[in-house]
């Protein structure tokens, strides 16, 4: 191939930026002092103190003191007064964005009129927030803006590190006129990168400290920082000649404070839920503030953006039904359309809903387990979900899920009820229900929905339980509510825990159905099944049992509602059982006839 289309191409190639390696320059924190009061809180705190801050320096700092602090007329004011305070003889503020704004790389911008006269010392810089390197200057520090008022209109950047640093003399640092300092505003910036610190007044550059690629002694700059904005009084730089004290107050005014950080444009996506609650209002929606962008948003038919159109985030009312959340940005890089599906959570109509169709919607939804040395297998049989399952090691805990298609809102309908039939030959069968969230918290706080196979004979009854009251989770936080607005699905333990064996064998799940009150556990599915007559009823020490059904050995059940089995007889007649050892509360009572026909009743223990 010709040498000269080979160099041309690899030209090209380095002039021509690839998309994916395309970046843009994004607000991630600023300040534009739109308010009046003391500094939003959410954005300063404040280093407070005196002692000189080992610069000899006579100011103390207070805390949230607006007289030192404070913002007016869209402006920041940092106000040095010469008082009594503390012990010392001025006061000033000195306030932080540690903790609130910690940055790793990017651009810091502040818009600021400086101070006047012989002992101010006004400055914009930043420092570690977690000293990984050491003290001062082990671990860096880096002053975007420094102003004594002693050499009026010369503005200083610098960097200091164990290696560079005044105490040494082998500070890097350079300076820059602005003759109007103290009576105009300018921009004082910082543009920072793994490479290289470049310092600007007004987007002059006039400073830059390379990365030497040694150790962290020429450069701890690897780690994040905060920005502190301060004016000292006096001090070893700023009284080198003096303090005048006929100069008081002093401010200096800051109009806005901005952060940026550069990101590739694939990273670039809207925030917000992924679930809503039909009708649910101040919904926000966000995508990173692009700089020198506009912005479009639209939303679903019923929904209103409420305010924030033409910003990058918006408030939204929502109205009933789902759909895509976009915003359209106009931007030379980030240009295009941003787009979020967002979910509306059902609610439930009537007393009773049902969640599960297997005829219509086959295994989606659900999810097995395949993680050795347990199986679960799922497989849809017509209507019916079948669940075989081959347990080795129970206290791993081995589950399968049910997704639902859409969050279910159980704030009206807290019961839950599992229509489950198993034959139950190997006597393993036990299982616990735990509702989830949109957020992935579990309802696995005590009480929870335990419940062991009532009838091994093939025949489907509803396991039930309420879990009103009962929405603690543990999981994946300690001490948390299961959000009941936004019940996403239900994951079904089996065979598992301390109640587990090991073993192999199937169980079938004909519905899961969310009602108003427990449904009985005892609804067989075949009509053919009758009822018959329990008298007294409600009783407080014994039952009687009228019914045909009573000849040859039967066997007669009662179950509690939660489907556990509390007593067992067999009979041939007529029957009268004793129930005075039982709780107080609802219970259902069958008859297992030889033939394995099945009759049920229920009763009230008083």
């Amino acid at each position: 191939m010709n040498k000269k289309f080979i160099n041309s191409i690899i030209a090209l190639l380095l002039v021509v930026p690839f998309t994916s390696l395309a970046q843009v320059k994004v607000l991630v924190w600023n300040d534009e002092f739109n308010y009046t009061g003391l500094p939003a809180t959410d954005k300063w705190g404040y280093d407070v103190g005196g002692g000189g801050w080992g610069n000899n320096e006579l100011q103390y700092y207070t805390n949230a003191r607006s007289e030192n602090a404070r913002v007016e007329n869209g402006k920041l004011i940092i106000e040095a007064r010469k008082e009594q305070y503390e012990g010392s003889e001025y006061t000033s503020a000195r306030l932080v964005t540690r903790h609130k704004g910690d940055w790793l790389y990017g651009r810091v911008e502040a818009y600021a009129k400086l101070p006047s006269g012989t002992g101010t010392w006004p400055a914009i810089w930043m420092l570690p927030t977690n000293w990984v390197y050491g003290s001062w200057p082990k671990s860096g520090e880096i002053d975007i803006m420094e102003y004594v008022g002693y050499d009026p209109g010369v503005v200083h950047g610098s960097i200091h590190t164990e290696a560079y640093n005044h105490v040494l003399g082998t500070q890097k640092t350079a300076t820059i006129s602005v003759p109007d300092a103290e009576t105009a505003f300018h921009l004082y910036a910082l543009e920072w990168t793994p490479e290289k610190i470049d310092i600007y007044v007004d987007n002059n550059k006039y400073f830059t400290f390379d990365n030497e690629h040694k150790d962290y002694k020429t450069w701890p700059f690897d780690q994040v920082f905060h920005l502190i904005l301060n004016i000292a009084v006096g001090g070893n730089w700023g009284g080198a000649q003096g303090v005048d004290p006929n100069i008081w107050p002093q401010k200096m005014y800051v109009d806005y404070v901005r952060v940026y950080q550069y990101i590739d444009v694939s990273a670039l996506k809207v925030s917000g839920p992924e679930y809503v609650s039909p009708n649910q209002t101040g919904v926000t929606f966000s995508i990173q503030n692009v700089a020198d962008a506009t912005f479009s948003w639209s939303v679903p038919a019923g929904a209103t953006i409420v305010s924030g159109q033409g910003t990058n985030s918006i408030v939204v009312n929502w109205g009933d039904v789902q759909g895509d959340v976009s915003v359209e940005i106009t931007h030379p890089q980030a240009g295009g359309t941003y787009t979020k599906t967002v979910k509306t959570a059902v609610i439930p109509t009537g007393d009773r809903f049902s969640l599960l169709n297997v005829k219509e919607n086959g295994l989606m939804g659900w999810a097995g387990l395949n993680t050795s040395p347990n199986t679960i297998t799922l497989s849809a049989v017509d209507t019916l979900l079948k669940a075989s399952y081959n347990i080795t090691k129970p206290e791993d805990f081995p589950y399968f899920t049910y997704t639902f298609q859409s969050p279910v809102d159980m704030s009206n309908l807290t019961a839950l009820n599992v229509e489950m039939m198993t034959y139950n030959q190997s006597k393993s069968v036990v299982m616990r229900a735990d509702l989830f969230d949109t957020d992935g918290r579990l309802t696995d706080v005590s009480p929870v929905f335990r419940f062991y196979p009532v009838e091994p004979h093939g025949v489907f009854h509803y396991y039930s339980f309420d879990f009103n009251n009962n929405w603690g989770s543990n999981t994946p936080e300690y001490g948390k509510q299961v959000n009941y607005h936004q019940i996403a699905g239900v994951r079904f333990y089996v065979n598992y825990g301390v109640y587990g064996k090991a073993a192999s064998d199937s169980l079938w799940i004909s519905d899961v159905v969310l009602s108003n009150t427990l449904l009985t556990i005892f609804t067989p599915s075949e009509n053919k099944i009758s009822r018959f007559e329990i008298y007294p009823n409600p009783a407080s020490t014994y039952i009687k049992i009228n019914s045909s059904a009573l000849k040859g050995n039967v066997k007669i059940q009662v179950v509690n509602i939660a489907g556990v089995l509390v007593k067992e007889i067999i009979s041939n007649s007529d029957s009268e059982i004793n129930i005075s050892d039982l709780p107080n509360g609802f219970y259902s009572v069958r008859i297992i006839t030889h033939t394995n026909l099945l009759q049920t009743g229920s009763f009230i223990k008083l």
